[in-house]
């Protein structure tokens, strides 16, 4: 596996990663969204997306059952939230420690900053980012 070394940080992530949006569906049982998952990270691939929104929080839970039994280790897991203050934000991010059953996200993501004004309530001093730099 070809592993890259993200910004200046030092981590070694996967060039390939795992998205987790398609792991919550209905039509995926929770089994084999475990079994995809762990597959992965057997094979080497330890950069694992998500967002505490897919699937109504569905795709962060079982992914955090996939990381059970030691695979949260060999993870690098991120995150996406979408709240644009920092209480928002704060409440996004302790959803997805509890869904994905970690003390710490790897990464988190500003998820469609896409709005004429998202720059400034995400980036203003009670924004979003806020909450992740606390």
């Amino acid at each position: 596996m070809l592993y890259r070394t993200l910004g200046s940080t030092g981590e070694k992530v996967s060039a390939i990663g795992v998205g987790g949006w398609h792991l919550g569906l209905k039509k995926v049982d929770e089994q084999l969204a475990i079994r995809i998952v762990r597959s992965a990270i057997d094979r080497g691939i330890n950069f694992l997306d998500n967002c505490w929104d897919y699937n109504d929080g569905s795709s962060e839970l079982r992914v955090g059952k996939a990381l059970r039994d030691g695979y949260r280790d060999r993870a690098f897991v991120m995150t996406k939230i979408d709240g644009r203050s920092k209480k928002e934000a704060a409440r996004q991010l302790d959803e997805s420690l509890r869904r994905l059953g970690v003390d710490y996200i790897d990464l988190v993501q500003h998820h469609e900053i896409i709005r004429f004004d998202d720059p400034h309530r995400v980036f203003h001093a009670e924004g979003a980012n806020a909450a992740l730099v606390e």
